[in-house]
């Protein structure tokens, strides 16, 4: 147990001499703990923003690659200022060019309907036996099971519910007076060829049908055809095309349209498929802007101290990363690639130079409206790249053995999950685990240095009193002997 009462017995202030040593103790140590501590978190909040703003910049690269650059966009004019008769779009690879389009007619779904005065209600039976009816169109099919008795509504419930129902709508019409009660069912599978067949496996339901039982070559059964599956068809540049569906895949190359509405007979659609200019102008700003941020990052992260004129005021710290050589390779590689010639754009667009782009005094990339030496500014070069060479410019970042892939490279090394600023962060966030340990043994290394020394002086303290007791006595002994007073 602690002693707490030190200096008790020798009136000395062992107390406060104790708590001195125990705080310069504490004091050396863990001011070294807080300095490792402070520059630890301070390199990791570090390589924190630098794995940011390269993680930004890589997304902007990878936004270049491939055919990203190579957008198209389609402008419609309809033929009317109300209403949309069609849409398109248009991948990467289709060209640009103008397209007078009619839409003709709508891809269409057959509709069969039963014969007049076949049903006088809704309630009327189909079919006094039980049987299977099977619905097809286009290779699709499915079944409904019909019993003995079912009346009319209930056989059109039965095929709304049927399971496999590939967009068949069975509806009932009850128009009267010689026509009586009329089934019709519609089936949404358009194009030509792709008509509603119904047959049985019991001719009672013959009525149910297009095809009599054990007939699947006429239609001999009591539902006719009363609107044939049809094709939808566009007239573009005055060439006929024609689809299964309101879609047309390819009509022209590497774009799709889908119709939505016959075009009035006096006019028609005109469609304009161009190079995007300006998407491909927003990626590349985006892709120089994340650069030139990753460059303002690095740049504040290892700046050098500055001091004052007297050699010794302080006038702004160093950067946290100022030391480290591992910024200095990622910039230095960066920056290689980014000067580097890349065979993917061609000769006339091998290199960011060509494309416009251009480095200024801070190392910061910009498109300089300046003239050097009577050459094109890098607004001329990069307004002619995106009109004469707009496939070329997407090459140069995205083709193999471009600039995209080679940045790539570059930077995951870095970034990936396995990446050498990955390992950077783990190995400080250890340090940082180790630092915590070091405190907390230290804490139970300062209680047991407390321990010791109040043990000790706590000696020192019983040992002085008893001195000082004992001599006391004596002088108190001294006193008592005969004529020691005059002495």
């Amino acid at each position: 147990m602690a002693i707490r009462s030190l200096g008790a017995a020798s009136g000395l202030d062992l107390e406060s001499l104790v708590s001195q040593l125990v705080t310069v103790e504490r004091n050396s140590k863990v001011s070294r703990l807080d300095t490792t501590k402070k520059g630890l978190d301070s390199s990791l909040s570090a390589f924190g923003k630098l794995k940011s703003a390269l993680t930004k910049f890589k997304d902007a690269v990878t936004a270049m690659g491939d055919d990203k650059l190579k957008a198209r966009t389609t402008v419609i004019k309809q033929p009317t200022e109300t209403k949309t008769y069609l849409e398109a779009k248009s991948s990467s690879t289709a060209a640009a060019g103008n397209f007078d389009i009619k839409v003709k007619s709508l891809a269409t779904g057959s509709r069969i309907e039963s014969a007049d005065e076949a049903y006088t209600s809704a309630s009327a039976v189909v079919s006094t036996t039980a049987g299977k009816l099977t619905f097809s169109a286009d290779g699709k099919n499915f079944d409904v099971n019909v019993t003995a008795g079912m009346t009319l509504d209930q056989f059109r419930k039965a095929v709304n519910n049927a399971s496999g129902n590939f967009g068949v709508s069975a509806n009932i019409i009850n128009a009267g007076e010689n026509v009586g009660t009329k089934l019709v069912l519609t089936s949404s599978v358009t194009g030509l060829g792709n008509g509603l067949k119904i047959t049985n496996d019991n001719a009672d339901l013959d009525s149910l049908s297009t095809r009599a039982f054990g007939n699947d070559t006429d239609g001999s059964g009591g539902l006719g055809e009363a609107i044939a599956a049809g094709n939808a068809e566009v007239v573009i540049d005055g060439i006929s095309v024609f689809s299964k569906n309101n879609t047309f895949t390819n009509a022209i190359q590497d774009t799709e349209l889908t119709v939505l509405a016959v075009t009035p007979d006096d006019n028609n659609a005109t469609l304009t498929i161009a190079t995007d200019k300006k998407a491909a102008e927003d990626k590349i700003k985006a892709f120089m802007d994340a650069y030139n941020g990753l460059l303002t990052e690095v740049n504040s992260l290892t700046k050098n101290r500055t001091i004052g004129d007297d050699g010794k005021t302080v006038v702004s710290e160093g950067g946290a990363l100022t030391s480290d050589p591992m910024v200095r390779s990622i910039m230095s590689q960066v920056t290689k690639t980014l000067g580097s010639a890349f065979s993917s754009g061609g000769n006339s667009l091998n290199n960011l130079y060509a494309l416009g782009i251009t480095f200024n005094d801070q190392g910061k990339m910009e498109i300089s409206s300046a003239r050097l030496y009577g050459a094109d500014s890098g607004r001329q070069r990069f307004d002619n790249a995106l009109e004469n060479n707009y496939d070329k410019i997407a090459d140069l970042f995205g083709a193999s053995g471009g600039i995209t892939k080679s940045l790539d490279k570059v930077i995951s090394q870095f970034t990936d999950r396995d990446g050498l600023l990955v390992n950077k962060e783990n190995s400080l966030k250890d340090q940082l685990k180790k630092n915590s340990k070091d405190r907390e043994a230290f804490e139970r290394y300062i209680v047991s240095y407390e321990e010791t020394l109040r043990q000790r002086y706590g000696a020192l303290d019983s040992t002085l009193g008893q001195l000082q007791s004992t001599s006391s006595y004596l002088v108190q002994q001294l006193a008592n002997l005969p004529n020691y007073s005059r002495r």
